[in-house]
């Protein structure tokens, strides 16, 4: 019995110590295995971080900021500050000459029509020349304007001699303001002078001087001027120098003449046209009918206007 109960004791014992080993090798393990966990966590979770910084970058790398106006702006307009917003635009696709800064764009003028919300580059917009001391308004009621001219046009001023030949007076100038027929320009003292010989040249030689408008001003070049100053006429300029004067109010009155029988002749319906020549016709041939009767002698006008043409023998013959 007494060996009974050490035998078990001993059993007991020995179970007892592998529990313990037992629990030790398991506590190791779990311990060493949490290690490995916690660090494999540790690397993957730096792998992710490293990976999101790098998309990050990638994805600040392919976008820029630009600049685009908020409202449709025509060609030749100012673009101004308040006409801007800053927008993110992808990198492969916008140009070189994109615009990153507004202080670079604003106070700049759009070459062309630029629609709200297309991306401002180099090519679409241009900065005006400095302006220099000479440089005078001038109003102009003397030139012959194209019917669809409208402020902020740019027009070449031309001078046409009965002879045909035909020169550029004033290249590029934009049309600052349209009242009626009288333009309103910026002229620089060369420019003042050559315009003072053109007119008093179209004055005494019957020539006309005509604006011709730009197409796409802003993409078309500045042609140089072609018309000679006349040194006879800046003479006369210098001796009279009245003459300037009555020669642009010569050509005013004309201009206003021509615009006057314009506008007469386009409200003349066809069919009106077609009754006055026809009745002017049927005139014509009583008076030469009559006129065969009549004595020989000069028939002259009498100088009233009416539906037909009448007439009367001069005193004189």
């Amino acid at each position: 019995m007494p060996r009974l109960r050490q035998k078990t004791k001993q059993m007991l014992l020995s179970g007892l110590v592998g529990v313990v080993t037992a629990s030790v090798v398991f506590a190791g393990y779990t311990f060493v295995r949490e290690r490995q966990v916690h660090a494999e966590r540790k690397t993957l979770v730096q792998d992710y971080e490293t990976k999101l910084a790098s998309l990050r970058e990638q994805a600040q790398q392919r976008m820029v900021q630009g600049w685009v106006p908020t409202r449709d702006i025509p060609a030749g307009n100012l673009i101004a500050a308040s006409d801007l917003k800053r927008v993110e635009l992808p990198a492969n696709s916008v140009p070189a000459d994109l615009f990153t800064s507004q202080e670079a764009v604003a106070g700049k003028y759009a070459k062309v029509a630029l629609r709200s919300m297309t991306p401002l580059t180099e090519t679409l917009v241009y900065e005006e020349a400095p302006v220099p001391d000479d440089l005078r308004w001038r109003e102009m009621a003397f030139v012959q304007l194209p019917q669809v001219l409208k402020a902020n046009d740019v027009i070449d001023i031309r001078i046409q001699f009965p002879t045909g030949h035909d020169y550029i007076l004033l290249s590029k100038k934009k049309v600052a303001n349209l009242s009626s027929d009288t333009i309103t320009v910026t002229l620089d003292e060369a420019e003042i002078l050559s315009l003072s010989s053109a007119i008093v040249d179209a004055y005494l030689h019957k020539a006309s001087i005509y604006a011709l408008a730009y197409v796409e001003p802003n993409l078309q070049s500045k042609p140089v001027p072609t018309y000679p100053v006349n040194e006879g006429v800046m003479e006369l300029i210098r001796k009279d120098p009245n003459i300037v004067e009555k020669a642009e109010r010569a050509l005013k009155l004309s201009n206003m003449a021509r615009s006057g029988l314009e506008r007469d002749l386009s409200a003349m319906s066809p069919q009106r046209a077609s009754e006055f020549a026809r009745q002017t016709t049927v005139s014509r041939s009583q008076t030469e009918v009559r006129g065969s009767d009549q004595p020989a002698g000069n028939i002259v006008s009498d100088g009233r206007s009416g539906d037909r043409d009448q007439f009367e023998l001069d005193p004189a013959s």
